[in-house]
């Protein structure tokens, strides 16, 4: 399909309960600002319209300035599934063609991510997947909105992991050789080494 024919909103997936770092891990203090801007620095130039899913108070997020979607009721701490759904959600609302998804906790996304995965759509129905140096990323992924119903379906139906949803459908896998791009931080030892890795990524 022709690029210029797609418009693109992005998601941040904001949640987790960061169980192993002990504390939120997008408010993690990384080369002196939180993680997630970090990951907004990079993400944020490669979409169109971009929320932030996530529960709780949205109010510690006021300083980002973008949407809160809290996930719906009936999804509330049901994994990054309903993220995606909340933004599949926002995209449509948006007018958007496809929602590009990252972690929020990746603070060396690819600054390509976005426009690699879009080049690689062939129909408006594919899922474009980034993998990467420890196998497939479907937390980086890009969705056609037009199968909003079908990841519905598939949640209904007891579905929660996206990787299973996405490889159920059409879909292609696009490689990234950085072997950092994707890393993501779970421990104050992943901490140490983003640190290390500040100004080289």
């Amino acid at each position: 399909m022709k690029i210029e024919t797609v418009k693109i909103a992005g998601i941040v997936l904001a949640g987790g309960r960061s169980s192993r770092m002990g504390q939120e891990k997008l408010f993690v203090s990384l080369g002196q600002r939180p993680v997630l801007a970090h990951v907004l620095e990079r993400f944020a130039p490669q979409v169109g319209p971009l929320a932030l899913s996530a529960n709780g108070d949205a109010a510690r997020f006021a300083s980002f300035d973008l949407p809160v979607l809290a996930d719906h009721a009936d999804h509330q701490d049901q994994g990054p599934l309903a993220g995606l759904l909340a933004g599949l959600a926002f995209a449509r609302a948006q007018g958007a063609t496809h929602l590009a998804t990252v972690p929020g906790d990746a603070p060396f996304l690819p600054r390509d991510l976005v426009a690699t995965l879009t080049a690689a759509l062939s129909h408006p129905n594919l899922i474009a997947i980034a993998r990467g140096a420890e196998g497939l990323e479907p937390m980086f992924a890009l969705w056609p909105v037009a199968l909003e119903a079908d990841v519905q379906r598939a949640y209904l139906a007891g579905e929660r992991a996206i990787y299973k949803i996405a490889l159920a459908h059409h879909h292609k896998t696009v490689r990234f050789e950085s072997a950092t791009a994707f890393f993501n931080l779970n421990t104050p030892e992943d901490v140490v080494r983003a640190e290390g890795l500040l100004g080289i990524e």
